[in-house]
């Protein structure tokens, strides 16, 4: 093999990698929208998503120190999931955030 030439078994380990992201890729983008769609809701859980993904935070860390898995937290951020009201004040702890509501009056 000359200076510079990747191998062959590299060379088809690559491919084979690329074929599984290509594979992969739908999906990754339908749960993309399913995500965004959910952090957009008016929502006490669209604010909480909303204060996730702006946390910059590892989710598995989040996830925790909320106790509950990063795929039951993936799977709340992608509003496929809902949670109880302690785990929801435990997420929002988890990113610094607080949960406080307004009554709203109709006058």
């Amino acid at each position: 093999m000359n200076e510079g030439q990747i191998p062959d078994k590299l060379l088809s380990q690559i491919e084979r990698d690329r074929e599984l992201i290509e594979q992969e890729l739908p999906e990754l983008a339908d749960r993309d929208v399913r995500m965004r769609e959910a952090a957009d809701e008016d929502t006490l859980s669209g604010h909480l998503r909303r204060a996730i993904h702006h946390s910059r935070r590892p989710l598995r860390d989040i996830g925790r120190e909320a106790g509950i898995s990063s795929t039951l937290l993936c799977d709340f951020l992608e509003g496929e999931r809902t949670l109880r009201s302690d785990v929801l004040d435990r997420l929002a702890q988890a990113v610094g955030v607080t949960i406080s509501l307004v009554a709203h009056t109709n006058e």
